[in-house]
């Protein structure tokens, strides 16, 4: 599975319009929409200055989803931070939204407590989270979760760090593989198509963010990069 994340009006409204109009070209599995929030905790430098840069155009949830899934023949995902749905109303967004996303991304919500937003009128499935520190006990809850897939977060700290291909050897791959039961999607770090095909050593696809949303402001940089990571990564 190929996926790429792009920050929901970003550089401004009509804009990503067009961004969206040249996702619709390209062979993606799925989008990632992030939805700003005014502490992107989770973000690198990049994907930050961007999301800061739109929060302080004020653009409404609405707003921003109501252009994005104008995204065709792909899964899209939303990507954002448990204080805009809470904003937004639980019941509210998936009564809106839960027949036009396929699962939601929180990023500053530990899997122990999805069942939290379950209970409280949220009926779109969250995607769990591994890390390279997942305990071997936490699988069980894992593969008991709501989402298609698992987000691997591939490294410490935020988005557009560099990986360190040296821990994800044959015995680390058994081990995840042997004990969960969903796809693994790798996210955090992927720069280029060697990382493309690294990272399909050990899981099932792979998401790009931090190099795509680099070029967003400008459609023929969005165009050429997007050419270069995923005509070069197929698989």
């Amino acid at each position: 599975m190929k996926g790429i994340y792009i920050v929901g009006g970003y550089p401004d409204i009509d804009y990503f319009e067009k961004i969206i109009e040249q996702v619709n070209l390209y062979d993606f599995d799925f989008v990632e929409i992030g939805v700003p929030f005014n502490d992107p905790i989770a973000d690198g430098n990049v994907i930050a200055k961007a999301i800061y840069r739109t929060v302080e155009k004020n653009y409404s949830v609405d707003e921003i989803l109501n252009k994005a899934l104008k995204i065709k023949n792909k899964k899209v995902y939303v990507m954002t931070y448990a204080n805009i749905l809470f904003g937004y109303g639980l019941e509210k967004f998936s009564e809106k939204y839960g027949e036009k996303i396929s699962g939601l991304i929180i990023a500053d919500v530990p899997n122990r407590l999805h069942n939290f937003f379950y209970k409280r009128g949220l009926e779109i499935p969250i995607i769990p989270f591994i890390t390279p520190e997942t305990r071997d006990k936490d699988f069980e809850l894992i593969n008991r979760l709501k989402g298609d897939f698992v987000y691997f977060v591939g490294i410490r700290g935020t988005t557009g760090g560099k990986i360190d291909f040296s821990i994800y050897n044959n015995d680390f791959l058994k081990k995840i593989k042997d004990k969960l039961n969903k796809k693994i999607i790798f996210g955090f770090g992927i720069k280029n198509s060697d990382d493309c095909k690294k990272v399909l050593n050990f899981s099932d696809g792979f998401v790009i963010g931090t190099e795509i949303v680099k070029h967003q402001n400008d459609i023929e940089k969005f165009k050429e990069i997007i050419e270069i990571l995923f005509w070069l990564c197929k698989y």
